[in-house]
């Protein structure tokens, strides 16, 4: 699905009229049209734009595998529980370890300590 398709859709999808989405994004509706005829391109700033208005995740527009919301959330869904997979399993490895939940906690603070460092020095 190429870009302007897949801005025709979420619009549909959100039951609007290119002349109602024009108007949220701050374009003119012919605009709208040659997007979702692949004749035109969003910028960076207005993808973000539309994607805040609709409530749809950034990545749905860049991602060339996707073709719907629907597998865009099946597919995050799949990666969010992956994570928590992962999130069980070093659970299960502290467990093993013997460490304590106030141990746990206790390193969780301190990983946070560290990133907010981390992230304060890249500031």
């Amino acid at each position: 699905m190429k870009f302007g398709d897949k801005v025709r859709y979420v619009r549909e999808k959100s039951a609007l009229t290119t002349e109602q989405l024009a108007k949220l994004l701050n374009v003119s509706q012919s605009y709208i049209s040659h997007v979702e005829n692949n004749r035109r391109q969003f910028g960076r700033d207005k993808i973000v734009s539309l994607a805040k208005v609709l409530n749809i995740p950034v990545e749905f527009f860049f991602r060339e595998d996707i073709e719907t919301l629907d597998t865009f959330r099946t597919i995050d869904k799949l990666q969010n529980a992956e994570k928590t997979s992962d999130y069980l399993g070093v659970v299960d490895y502290a467990v093993k370890a013997d460490i304590s939940p106030a141990e746990l906690q206790q390193a969780i603070e301190f990983i946070r300590c560290i990133r907010h460092k981390i992230n304060a020095t890249l500031i």
